[in-house]
């Protein structure tokens, strides 16, 4: 072989294989870096970190006063580690935003954020009265647990008498990990109790404990004037069939608190708390008021201006005392429904006025029983009247009195309330 033929293969060979003609294979991308975030449990963030194998990522959250260190950790062989639960819920931050800073063998650093949106506190605590009906001076419990399941928090637990009187707060706290919470109080005497549950954020959650009277013996005063006949006899009826339940009546026809000089309501409601111990009395009078009463300042007023109003409130509110006994009864006054004659109008409305202005001094105590709101809403009159799908005649012929169906009527409110009350099951 010549030389020059040497030299031409060597020339081809080189040829073939030089770096321009070379077909290199094309080289991968490093893994794109990424941050998922997710709340798929309740009470925490879960995070989801992308990034090259092997390398270092660090997880900070932003705050107000920058950023605040989550976790770091190194990414394993698939490029991807989950922080299932990475950060708790807070009530102070709702709107939370993380970035990952993911340092690559070659030095460089890349970084991803996310953010998502957690829960309010509004629906945080949830608030369980034990038992759900209990009776007076026994204790009853109230327990406060944390939907979150993180503890750590404290509540401004408030308790008061029926009426909302004599409210005592004190603080619960919860310690990390601590889901439930209780303290037992002792009610003395029966009606609703609120319960006022303050947690972070100050968000508020409301519940009424139900007490029952000390004992299932029952004493109810039906008590009042003309009013108050067929009802009484009424609730003896329905009263007799839930338990041992007394019902005593006591109505004085004609009587009226503005005239004393026919019958003394004042003295008589204080001898019969005294006598009777009623646990419940249940009170219709006024219809025969209107007289011209004598008040504290020495004069006398008229029916039916401001000073007749409040003498007449004065002396509902003494009559209201004595039934209530300190706390230890309930009262429930019936306002009068608009009757048909002008003239009785102008009287039953100044006494509804007076006796709701009385009532408000007893708050939980004494209750006013809207009668006019279901016979005559509005203020107007109505004989008739639907009820339970009929059409019932309510009033008797006078135009004032409540027929049997009416007072049958008056008296499911009645009853109604107490249950609502818990005086009754």
């Amino acid at each position: 072989m010549s030389r020059r033929t040497v030299v031409l293969i060597v020339a081809v060979t080189l040829a073939c294989c030089s770096p321009a003609g070379a077909q290199t294979p094309p080289v991968a991308p490093a893994p794109a870096v990424g941050l998922a975030v997710s709340r798929p449990h309740t009470g925490w963030i879960s995070l989801r970190v992308a990034g090259p194998p092997g390398a270092a990522a660090t997880v900070t959250e932003s705050g107000p006063a920058g950023p605040e260190p989550i976790a770091t950790v190194t990414l394993p062989a698939g490029g991807a580690a989950d922080l299932a639960r990475a950060a708790p819920w807070r009530c102070e931050r709702r709107i939370r935003r993380f970035t990952v800073s993911v340092v690559a063998a070659d030095g460089a650093t890349q970084t991803a954020s996310g953010d998502v949106r957690t829960p309010s506190c509004r629906a945080r605590l949830s608030v369980a009265l034990r038992p759900t009906r209990p009776r007076a001076r026994r204790p009853a419990t109230v327990q406060i647990s944390d939907r979150w399941r993180l503890g750590a928090i404290a509540a401004r637990v408030c308790t008061a008498q029926p009426g909302g009187v004599r409210r005592r707060c004190r603080s619960v706290r919860l310690a990390a990990g601590q889901v439930r919470a209780a303290f037992r109080f002792h009610p003395q005497r029966s009606g609703r109790y609120p319960v006022t549950v303050q947690g972070p954020g100050g968000h508020r959650a409301h519940r009424v404990l139900i007490v029952r009277p000390a004992t299932r013996r029952l004493r109810v005063l039906a008590t009042g004037d003309s009013m108050i006949q067929i009802i009484d006899g009424d609730l003896q009826r329905r009263l007799g069939v839930r338990g041992p339940i007394s019902v005593r009546s006591d109505a004085h026809i004609s009587t009226g608190i503005s005239k004393p000089f026919m019958f003394d309501w004042i003295a008589h409601a204080r001898g019969s708390a005294r006598t009777l111990h009623p646990d419940v009395t249940v009170m219709f009078l006024g219809a025969n008021d209107g007289f011209p009463m004598g008040t504290r300042g020495g004069h006398k007023a008229s029916c039916c201006g401001g000073d007749w109003v409040r003498e007449y409130a004065r002396r509902a509110r003494r009559m209201m005392r004595s039934y209530a006994r300190g706390g230890a009864g309930t009262v429930y006054w019936l306002l009068l429904p608009t009757p048909r004659a002008k003239n009785f109008q102008t009287v039953f409305g100044p006494v509804n006025r007076a006796l709701r202005a009385a009532a408000r001094s007893f708050p939980g105590v004494v209750h006013v029983v809207d009668l006019g709101a279901t016979f005559t809403p509005g203020g107007r009159f109505r004989q008739t009247m639907r009820w339970q799908g009929r059409t019932v005649s309510v009033r008797q012929e006078d135009g004032v009195h409540l027929s049997v169906a009416g007072a049958s009527i008056a008296t499911t409110l009645i009853v109604r309330r107490m249950r609502r009350d818990g005086l009754i099951a």
